[in-house]
């Protein structure tokens, strides 16, 4: 039965002591291996390619099962798997919350969704919405989730916490499609976040941690906020480094690097080159591959093409139009593509097929 309740206890994870809950200070870069990509190139693919697989794929078995044959179908050898979403687990967690409706027809989603991509040679990055803690209009109606237990946790600038907003008022401030979100400047949000990556890297066998959503909101950066950011995954990468020295550590990220740092506090060209990330996968939602290359090219020269996975919705170009976009994309030297996503790939009857 998928289990409900949560244990807060740091040591109900394998690998967490009590000398990891106080920040370590100050971060010093370890020397990162990046891992090579592990792919299956479609006859035609220029480049390998990754799937982002949204959550919904492990509510049953029947629809992980499509989930996947649509990754084999796209000839993709590695797939973002949300497991997370807005700071709830889809799997049986002591850290997080069930998702208000919970996965059914089988025991622990992730697990078994593990097995059958590995024996599929299929790689498995744990996709974590990191910072977005609710979006709809409803509060969450498990009391323990973090909207309940923590009103304190949430992003705050002059005027009052974001969490005192209603869904339309955010809709009015331009965060239409996304919702509340934790600060990461506090100590209590950095360590829940933390437990709950280490408990997916020592119970799983993951590839991959995938970040999303480690961010502040569009206008709600403060001074400073790119720094809280950068600690809060300069910590996770220590964690990994220290249960797991093996797994990659990715993040999704705004597509340009300036506007991801200075409106999102999203410095995500500086984990690159401290080397706290060993990937990301930005988002360059844009609708011609000549936009999506040209996109490329404007990021500044420091920033590693070959450790970037270029992330395109397929509902922005067509079929035909993809070769083309990862032939001008592998002329510019990045590691892959990511195809948004899965749902899409399902959906759309010229990428069903």
């Amino acid at each position: 039965m998928y289990r409900g309740r949560i244990s807060l206890a740091l040591m109900a994870i394998p690998g967490w002591s009590a000398t990891a809950t106080p920040d370590p200070v100050p971060f010093t870069p370890a020397v990162v291996s990046v891992r090579p990509a592990s792919h299956r190139e479609a006859p035609s693919a220029a480049l390998p390619c990754v799937v982002w697989v949204v959550r919904n794929a492990l509510e049953s078995p029947d629809s992980w099962a499509r989930a996947l044959a649509a990754v084999e179908r796209a000839g993709c050898g590695r797939m973002y798997l949300q497991v997370s979403g807005r700071w709830d687990a889809l799997y049986p967690s002591h850290v997080f919350v069930p998702p208000a409706t919970p996965p059914r027809g089988w025991e622990d989603p992730l697990a078994e969704a593990l097995e059958q991509a590995h024996a599929r040679g299929i790689e498995v990055h744990a996709w974590v919405n990191a910072l977005l803690a609710w979006s709809a209009a409803e509060p969450p109606p498990d009391p323990h989730h973090v909207w309940h237990s923590h009103p304190d946790w949430f992003v705050t600038r002059p005027g009052g916490s974001m969490r005192d907003l209603t869904r339309g008022e955010l809709d009015r401030a331009g965060l239409v499609g996304e919702g509340w979100f934790l600060d990461p400047e506090l100590t209590p949000v950095r360590t829940e976040l933390r437990r709950f990556v280490l408990e997916l890297a020592t119970r799983y066998p993951v590839d991959g941690v995938h970040l999303d959503y480690i961010r502040y909101p569009s206008g709600w950066a403060p001074a400073g906020g790119a720094e809280h950011v950068t600690r809060l995954v300069s910590l996770i990468r220590t964690d990994l480094a220290r249960v797991r020295p093996g797994v990659a550590l990715s993040a999704a990220v705004m597509p340009v690097p300036a506007i991801a740092r200075d409106h999102f506090g999203q410095d995500w060209a500086t984990w690159l080159e401290l080397g706290i990330v060993d990937e990301v996968a930005p988002m360059v939602y844009r609708n011609s591959p000549g936009s999506i290359q040209s996109a490329v090219r404007d990021w500044p020269e420091s920033v590693p093409r070959e450790r970037v996975w270029v992330g395109v919705r397929i509902d922005r170009i067509d079929p035909g139009e993809l070769s083309d976009t990862e032939r001008r994309l592998a002329g510019e030297g990045v590691a892959g593509i990511a195809l948004f996503s899965h749902n899409l790939l399902l959906e759309l009857p010229a990428w069903s097929r």
